[in-house]
């Protein structure tokens, strides 16, 4: 046999065995039973990473719309697509979606901003409703429609006083699976409990009462392996939400017996300052879209503050399981640079937890928007960072007695390049694969495979299946997606790739 017969022969061994032992450590931190895609980026950690092997992206499945108002929507904001979806739930043969509904008022001629209210100052006419879908007979099929009364946080004027609003970017309404249930956000910073079976209503979580119009569920649901429960609210002023300062915001616990659990943003970050400059900073309150994470043990939650007013002010924050504060780290001149720790609120990063302890965090920067991927340890020192962050919540790749870290990387004050770049566990760089057509990579959260294979979508209208080594394994084009939302990927543990592409669901496989 050759030498370079028995290298190969070596080196796939490794591959083999690598991916054993990453399959070994997923199956520590989490159990067999597990949904194949429940929450945000997957696990309770928000790491995108599952123990299936993802099929061959050579077929369209599925196609299922869930926002029928894209064509408006874009014609409010210049032909972009300014909104935040939930990632496709699935839990065996089962799948469930937000879906839109209600009414879009569009604005005459659109952009306009006339007559007032329409375009995103109306969205609130709009009504969100979480569908249950099953595979039958080799179609996607649905079961059934549950209509919440969550409404997103109004976008605001394009400019106010102090801060900028949400111009234009729609909040994402994020849904979260455990057990047989389904935990949907509601109307006044609630959350229904439906059954996953029938879509019938179990109980109403309210820790806020039920009358509040201006106190908002904010960003995704994230359940910890025991069914606690951890999301953020905010409570906003009702005339002037941005020009005028929160009256509160809370990180909220409902625990697996359904017992509510509050604690204020004001008390996580105690040393917040008041007056930033020549305006006030506004009080400190959570990322609109961020999702908090929890440690694998159960034991931390992390979560993100910002000021109201001033989004250089901002924090991750690290909160005991029975939510007393644990650290605060201000992610301001992080770096030594004064663009190092901007969180706006048109993002949807998410604090990811690695298996160092670690956790990783994507902000905004003065760097044509591209940002940094900050990395802390479990006691919330800075420990490096990468160049790019904007909007990204990357993947993890456990594998050979360390880890990888998967995010998009799009060069936009440029032109382009647009790669998918893995880096090792210090953020430095160990490949990247460049998008053939030099569009922006869409994807806002990647997956990941056992075997290190990474999924992700892409402006082109592609979704694409790159191996490890950043070598093209394959991808089917499903739409054209120019100025589409930045939007998740997921995973079913038959391997099917579910992915989200201007408004529709797409389902692809072998």
């Amino acid at each position: 046999m050759t030498s370079s017969r028995l290298l190969k022969l070596a080196l796939c061994a490794c591959g083999l065995l690598g991916a054993a032992w990453g399959a070994a450590q997923h199956a520590k931190s989490i159990p067999a039973n597990y949904p194949d895609w429940p929450q945000w980026a997957r696990t309770p950690q928000h790491r995108g990473s599952t123990p299936a092997v993802g099929q061959n992206p050579t077929t369209q499945l599925a196609e299922l719309t869930y926002d029928p108002f894209v064509a408006q929507e874009q014609a409010e904001s210049n032909g972009e697509l300014l909104a935040h979806y939930q990632v496709p739930l699935v839990n065996g043969n089962n799948v469930f979606l937000e879906v839109k509904t209600g009414q879009y008022i569009s604005c005459n001629p659109p952009g306009s901003g006339m007559p007032y209210p329409c375009g995103p100052q109306a969205w609130d006419s709009e009504i969100w409703t979480e569908q249950a879908f099953a595979w039958e007979n080799g179609a996607l099929l649905r079961q059934w429609s549950f209509q919440s009364d969550w409404k997103p946080e109004p976008s605001g004027p394009h400019m106010s006083t102090y801060g900028l609003g949400l111009q234009g970017w729609e909040p994402v309404f994020h849904a979260a699976l455990w057990k047989a249930y389904v935990f949907v956000p509601g109307f006044s910073g609630s959350v229904y409990k439906i059954n996953a079976s029938d879509g019938t209503l179990v109980t109403q979580y309210t820790p806020f009462g039920t009358t509040s119009a201006n106190t908002f569920v904010s960003g995704p649901l994230t359940i910890d392996l025991q069914g606690n429960i951890y999301y953020n609210v905010v409570v906003m002023d009702g005339k002037y939400p941005w020009k005028k300062d929160v009256k509160g915001a809370w990180l909220v616990k409902i625990t697996a017996a359904g017992v509510s659990q509050t604690v204020s943003y004001a008390t996580l970050v105690p040393g917040a300052p008041k007056q930033c400059g020549h305006v006030p900073c506004g009080s400190q309150r959570p990322g609109i879209n961020v999702a908090p994470a929890v440690s694998p043990d159960g034991q931390t939650i992390y979560t993100v503050s910002r000021a109201h007013f001033v989004y250089n002010r901002t924090y991750i924050v690290a909160v005991n399981s029975d939510l007393t504060p644990k650290w605060q780290t201000a992610l301001r001149d992080l770096a030594g640079s004064l663009d190092s720790g901007f969180v706006l609120d048109e993002a949807s990063s998410t604090p990811v937890v690695v298996p160092d302890g670690g956790v990783l965090f994507g902000v905004v920067g003065l760097n044509y928007s591209r940002g940094y991927l900050n990395k802390f340890n479990s006691a919330g020192q800075y420990l490096t960072s990468y160049n790019f962050g904007w909007d990204s919540t990357p993947a993890i790749y456990v594998h050979d007695g360390t880890y990888s870290v998967i995010i998009k990387d799009n060069h936009y004050g440029t032109g382009g390049p647009y790669y998918i770049t893995q880096l090792n566990n210090n953020l430095i760089p160990e490949w990247q694969f460049e998008d053939p057509n030099n569009d922006e990579w869409c994807v806002n959260a990647p997956a990941v495979d056992v075997n290190g294979t990474v999924y992700a979508n892409s402006e082109d209208g592609n979704v694409y299946v790159i191996n490890q080594g950043g070598s093209l394994k394959g991808n089917l084009f499903l739409q054209s997606a120019i100025g589409a939302a930045y939007t998740p990927i997921a995973l079913g543990l038959d391997g099917k790739i579910y992915t989200e592409n201007d408004g529709d669901m797409f389902v692809v496989g072998n």
